[in-house]
């Protein structure tokens, strides 16, 4: 045979053969494929994997698992999520792709001690963790209420989204004091019951009062009879010499 003859039935049979593969792609394929019927695709969600598997099968689909992710509920191994929606109408198969919870989240509790209940509950937020019950108890070594005890304790491996327990101290509230009426009375009397009642005597404001003692107190602020804290500063107005 010779060779131009040859290298003319080859390109034939090389032309034929790609007609072929296209008519079979664009023609025969998209006939057998859509020669498959519609099935409903089953709800997998909550289901293991394995019955996700069985149950897809059994509806003439493929399972895929795409992920796995947290969950706060679901326990780790079941589906949590499913993409055709559970319901929809797909041709057998076809995919559906899931995600597999991988349990709920995990993470360190904080070292809350020695936090203001304010700071506390930042960084519980932070951490995503909540605060739980509070217990309380007044003392006067703080200044704002400040967390003592925890539980869980720091460091120690909790579920995310779960209440961590707290003692908080809280200033101790100083006694009330009901002043009296130091009208008329003599400034150093008047002095030395305010210091005595835990009290701070202002700057003293005098002013001359005809016919009155000199160093009498003539006026006070707050008045008389009203009820202060320890500590509270007291306003004097006396007579000048």
């Amino acid at each position: 045979m010779k060779l131009g003859r040859f290298l003319g039935l080859l390109g034939g049979f090389t032309l034929l053969f790609a007609v072929g593969l296209v008519s079979f792609n664009f023609l025969v394929m998209p006939r057998l494929i859509h020669h498959n019927p519609v099935v409903a695709v089953p709800d997998l969600r909550g289901k293991t994997v394995e019955l996700a598997r069985g149950e897809a099968g059994r509806a003439g689909l493929q399972l895929i698992e795409d992920r796995t992710a947290a969950h706060p509920s679901v326990a780790a191994g079941r589906v949590v999520e499913q993409t055709p929606a559970p319901g929809s109408s797909i041709r057998r198969g076809r995919r559906v792709t899931v995600v597999v919870s991988g349990g709920p989240a995990q993470g360190t509790v904080p070292d809350l001690a020695g936090l203001t209940r304010r700071q506390a509950g930042m960084l519980l937020a932070r951490e995503s963790f909540r605060e739980g019950r509070v217990l309380r108890y007044r003392t006067d070594l703080v200044t704002a209420p400040t967390v003592t005890f925890q539980k869980p304790p720091a460091g120690t491996r909790h579920l995310k989204a779960q209440p961590i327990d707290l003692v908080v101290a809280e200033p101790d509230q100083a006694p009330a004091y009901r002043l009296p009426d130091l009208r008329g009375e003599p400034l150093y009397l008047a002095r030395l019951a305010i210091e005595e009642a835990g009290c701070v005597v202002a700057a003293v404001t005098h002013r001359r009062e005809p016919g009155v003692a000199p160093g009498t107190v003539l006026a006070q602020a707050p008045s008389p009879g009203s009820r202060v804290l320890k500590g509270a500063t007291i306003e004097l107005v006396a007579s000048a010499r």
